[in-house]
């Protein structure tokens, strides 16, 4: 192998122009450095922040306080054009393991807000209460879930009347947990609300304590349906009867979708107490991503309670955003479901809003 040659030693010339040439160097880094931040100086600065919620005012930290001080965190949603006054109100509650602005988020019901002219709220369960933020619809009794369903309507309430909201057009939808305490806020104060819907949500009046709320979702109930509802609801809603829309995905693999057929059986017996009465079944979407089966019970021409059983979803609120959890794209949209059948109920005999209580 060839030998490596000695390094020539370098001239006196040859170190000044390598000098040069390191400081021609340097120049030309800082030239161009300064070029790039003139060039971008002008630019707007790129943005983190999440998707607007709607064109309306979203207000995120509300907090309602009741007569014997307990406090109910609630997010308020007012549409981009309310009407001048009598706006509705849809009350949206969550599942278990979100959050107010996550369901608000994932549902999109505040673009239907701004669509229909009506008001949403979102109030939200505290983690002092149930660390997963579940509503304890599974402990119906009057220091549990009860009392979580009284305090919301409360502020249900107060809202209507702080805002001047139509008392006739109170609705409230919710998923999962947040249906079964949508179910109880609805049937312990028939007086308040004109419609239910709930989306995946367990029979009501089966489960006692976790233990038990757990296998009423797994299998949902033995027991005879309408007594259960009798048993966790105000004596009133026998007689105003409480409209209902129930919706399933049939691939639930957390709530088995016997029980959106148990609910089915329970708000067809509160609200058509005539057993000859025959549903009317449709199947729209065929084919589609979007197909379920439709199924109403009629009271003359208007819906009273209908079942949508939704072929390919599984434990996530139907056509929402699937970037938030517990929302999926597959399934016709929820959110214009509900507002649609909203729409069609109204409650003539409702009881004037409880003063004194106060919201912030």
């Amino acid at each position: 192998m060839a030998a490596p040659k000695a390094a020539r030693k370098r001239t006196v010339s040859a170190r000044k122009a390598a000098v040069a040439a390191g400081h021609a160097a340097k120049a030309a880094k800082a030239a161009n450095a300064a070029i790039a931040a003139k060039a971008t100086s002008g630019a707007a600065p790129r943005s983190t922040a999440a998707p607007p919620l709607g064109n309306g005012r979203w207000e995120a930290s509300r907090q309602f306080s009741d007569g014997a001080g307990r406090r109910l965190a609630f997010a308020r949603y007012t549409p981009a054009a309310p009407p001048a006054t009598g706006m509705p109100v849809v009350v949206m509650l969550h599942g278990c393991r979100q959050t107010s602005v996550a369901f608000a988020r994932g549902t999109r019901m505040n673009q239907w807000a701004d669509a229909g002219g009506f008001m949403v709220l979102y109030p939200q369960q505290s983690m002092a209460r149930q660390v997963q933020r579940c509503w304890r619809w599974f402990q119906p009794d009057a220091h549990h879930g009860g009392a979580e369903a009284d305090l919301i309507a409360a502020m249900i309430q107060a809202e209507v009347a702080r805002h001047g909201l139509d008392p006739e057009r109170v609705y409230i939808a919710g998923l999962s947990a947040g249906a079964g305490m949508a179910a109880l806020v609805a049937l312990r104060h028939p007086g308040l609300i004109a419609a239910l819907a709930m989306h995946s949500g367990p029979v009501v009046g089966d489960a006692h304590n976790a233990a038990s709320g757990i296998g009423t979702m797994r299998r949902g109930s033995i027991k005879p349906l309408f007594p259960l509802l009798e048993s966790v609801a105000d004596p009133a809603v026998l007689q105003l009867g409480m409209p209902a829309l129930i919706l399933q995905g049939q691939l639930d693999p957390a709530v088995a979708p016997r029980n959106a057929r148990q609910l089915f059986e329970q708000f067809r017996a509160l609200n058509l107490p005539h057993p000859e009465d025959v549903p009317v079944e449709r199947v729209l979407g065929l084919g589609t991503e979007k197909a379920y089966r439709r199924v109403d019970m009629l009271r003359g021409r208007k819906t009273v309670v209908r079942l949508c059983e939704i072929t390919r979803l599984e434990h996530a609120w139907s056509g929402g955003d699937p970037a938030v959890r517990y929302h999926a794209r597959s399934g016709p949209d929820a959110s214009a479901l509900i507002w649609r059948f909203f729409q069609g109920q109204r409650r003539v005999a409702a009881v004037p809003a409880e003063l004194g209580q106060a919201a912030t």
